[in-house]
C-alpha cells in the first residue's frame, strides 16, 4: 500500500524553495487513481505522478504546496519546470521510456487545452486516462495501444475538427485492457452533454513556452 501521507510530505517539502508553504496539506490527486489501477502499492510511481502534476498546477493552475503570488510568473514557471523534471526523472531511471513518452504527450496535450481555453475538465480526462495508460503499459499492453488518445488527439487538432475530449478519453480507455479499469471508469464518467471540446488553434507563445514536450 502506498504511503499517501510520506507522498504529500514529499511533495510539501519540495515546494518550500519557491515561497511560503501552503496552508493546508497537499491533497494528492492523480497518484491514487494510478496506484487502484496498477495494484502495485509503487511509492516512487505514484510520487512521480505527484511530482508532475503539481509542475502543471504551478504552470496552468493553483499550487498545491505554495502561496506563491500570482505575478511572481517566472518564478512559477521556474518552480513548475523543476516538478515535471523531478517527476520525469523517478521514472526515467527506472528505465521506463515508454511510460516518459505517455507523460510528455500527456504535458503537450494540456498544453494545446490552455491555449485554446478548454474547460479544465479537459486536461483532467487525459490525466485521467493517462494514469491508465501507465498502469497498462506495466501490464505489458503495447506503447501505440496505450498511446492511442493522445494519437486521436493529434489528429483531431491537426485536422481542425471539434473533439470531445472526455468521450474520446472514455473510449480509449476501453482499450487499454486494465485488470481494475472500474476507478478509472468512475474517473471518466460524467454528463456527455457538459463534455469538453477542443479545437485546432494557432499556438499560443505563452503556452508553447511552458510546454515541456516543446523543449
Amino acid at each position: 500500500m502506498v504511503d499517501a501521507a510520506a507522498v504529500a510530505e514529499g511533495l510539501s517539502a519540495a515546494g518550500l524553495a519557491f515561497g511560503p508553504p501552503a496552508a493546508t496539506p497537499a491533497a494528492l490527486r492523480w497518484g491514487p487513481l494510478f496506484d487502484a489501477l496498477d495494484g502495485d502499492g509503487d511509492d516512487d510511481y505514484v510520487t512521480a505522478v505527484e511530482l508532475i502534476h503539481e509542475g502543471y498546477l504551478f504552470h496552468y493552475r493553483q499550487s498545491r504546496v505554495s502561496e506563491m503570488p500570482a505575478e511572481a510568473r517566472e518564478t512559477t514557471l521556474l518552480a513548475g519546470d523543476f516538478f515535471y523534471a523531478r517527476g520525469l526523472r523517478l521514472i526515467a531511471v527506472r528505465g521506463d521510456a515508454d511510460a516518459v513518452g505517455l507523460l510528455a504527450r500527456l504535458m503537450a496535450a494540456c498544453a494545446h487545452l490552455r491555449s485554446v481555453g478548454a474547460p479544465f475538465a479537459a486536461d483532467d480526462a487525459l490525466w485521467a486516462y493517462t494514469m491508465g495508460g501507465l498502469a497498462a503499459l506495466r501490464g505489458g499492453t503495447p506503447v501505440a495501444t496505450a498511446a492511442g488518445l493522445f494519437e486521436r488527439f493529434d489528429a483531431a487538432v491537426a485536422g481542425g475538427t471539434v473533439a470531445d475530449v472526455c468521450d474520446m478519453a472514455r473510449a480509449a480507455a476501453r482499450r487499454l485492457g486494465l485488470r481494475h479499469a472500474a476507478p478509472l471508469e468512475r474517473e471518466l464518467s460524467g454528463d456527455g452533454a457538459a463534455a469538453p471540446a477542443i479545437a485546432a488553434a494557432r499556438p499560443d507563445p505563452v503556452a508553447a513556452a511552458t510546454d515541456p514536450g516543446g523543449r
